[in-house]
């Protein structure tokens, strides 16, 4: 209570200092800035590699870094990976299907696309026999775009098999930032091919797993969570020996070490099973993840430039001889605690506080003072000039020139 009542008596003391229109001039510079540097790094191809590392930087990546520091490490209790990297012929597939429908998953999911019939007719058939043992399994496919119009589908690549049985397909496109070989962060949900349908391998799989109807949501796009969890990995060879392990759970087979199938996260490089994984997890565990609007993103920016601005004064006040180490660690403290909020906000209640403009904002906050206090001073010195000088007098950095 005392602390409470000490900090009402300081604000009503600098009530005039705090609400000072001087912070909100700081914070439009630093703004002004910011804008100046973003037009350079867009508009020159000098800056290519920084604007393409900023367009590339989510908060999300500093989140998931947090999560996955020390020995925190939590193994999924819904999802183990069959890895059949090894395995060419499709007869041994064939029979590593055979050995995990002994296994009793709830549901599989074939992240392979059979493309093209094997040489041998009886590996064909014994590999489809085997599909055919599985509950309902998923199969992946790949929607086809056009050339012409980005996004919309015009054709679907299923596995060989397709006319011979009834099977549920999914979709493995992934949805990457910047192009082929940018960030892979968010998954969909659904897709249109003609007037069908289909969902994406994630989805599907986590609805089936979950005994959930697979619908059309309003938010297609979703972030993929990539926690601290890990996924068991079991090679193809041990399956029987790991039974109590498969039963149960969703059981995604497909390939951990080709690299062909590798895509680059805000985690390093992952097989793109494991991506599919963390997707499904993701939805099971979570469904969705709200991201702040832009007007509340708009007004945290204001909020958390005006509060860097009157540090910063106030540490300029309080030490006018190290104000310039005092600053640096005052502006670190304002980040760090507001990264924090962020982190937490996002791993306790599934909310993306938009923190990359604020945080951008204090970075240019102590650059705009700078300026500012010049433009002050140059005004002090310049009676002569009436309405400038009288709105450089009303500054909390106006300092009365030095009489001759």
């Amino acid at each position: 209570m005392k602390l409470f009542d000490y900090i009402k008596r300081k604000i009503k003391d600098n009530i005039h200092e705090i609400f000072h229109h001087d912070h909100v001039i700081v914070v439009v510079l630093a703004w002004v800035i910011a804008a100046f540097w973003a037009e350079l790094f867009i508009n020159f191809s000098l800056f290519d590699p920084v604007s393409r590392a900023l367009s590339e930087f989510k908060m999300t990546d500093i989140y998931f870094t947090i999560e996955r520091m020390g020995n925190s490490v939590k193994w999924s209790d819904d999802i183990v990976l069959i890895d059949i990297t090894e395995q060419n012929d499709r007869s041994e597939i064939a029979q590593t299907l055979e050995h995990l429908a002994a296994c009793e998953p709830k549901t599989v999911m074939m992240d392979v696309i059979f493309e093209k019939e094997g040489d041998e007719l009886a590996d064909n058939a014994e590999l489809i026999s085997a599909i055919d043992q599985l509950s309902d399994p998923v199969l992946s496919c790949k929607l086809i775009a056009s050339s012409e119009v980005q996004g919309k589908f015009v054709n679907v690549l299923k596995s060989f098999f397709e006319p011979f049985g009834n099977y549920t397909w999914a979709y493995s496109n992934v949805l990457k930032s910047n192009g082929p070989n940018g960030t892979l962060r968010d998954y969909t949900i659904s897709q249109k091919l003609d007037s069908a349908t289909y969902y994406s391998l994630p989805y599907l799989a986590a609805c089936k797993y979950m005994g959930k109807q697979p619908t059309v949501e309003p938010n297609n796009k979703r972030t993929i969570l990539y926690s601290n969890t890990e996924f068991p990995i079991i090679r193809f060879d041990s399956i029987m020996e790991n039974k109590a392990l498969i039963k149960g759970k969703l059981a995604m087979v497909g390939t951990i070490t080709e690299e062909a199938d590798m895509h680059f996260t805000p985690v390093g490089k992952m097989p793109g099973m494991k991506t599919v994984a963390y997707a499904a997890q993701t939805y099971i565990g979570h469904h969705e993840i709200s991201s702040m609007s832009n007007v509340i993103s708009g007004l945290l920016t204001i909020v958390v430039c005006l509060i860097a601005a009157y540090a910063g004064y106030l540490t300029r006040k309080k030490s006018p001889r190290f104000f310039i180490y005092w600053n640096k660690l005052v502006y670190l403290v304002i980040s760090v605690v507001f990264a924090w909020i962020g982190f937490l906000c996002f791993v306790k209640y599934d909310y993306d506080i938009s923190l990359l403009l604020p945080l951008l904002g204090v970075a240019f906050i102590e650059r705009a003072r700078i300026h500012y206090m010049w433009f002050i001073d140059y005004c002090t010195i310049h009676p002569q000039w009436k309405r400038l000088y009288a709105f450089a007098k009303k500054s909390l950095y106006f300092k009365p020139p030095k009489k001759k």
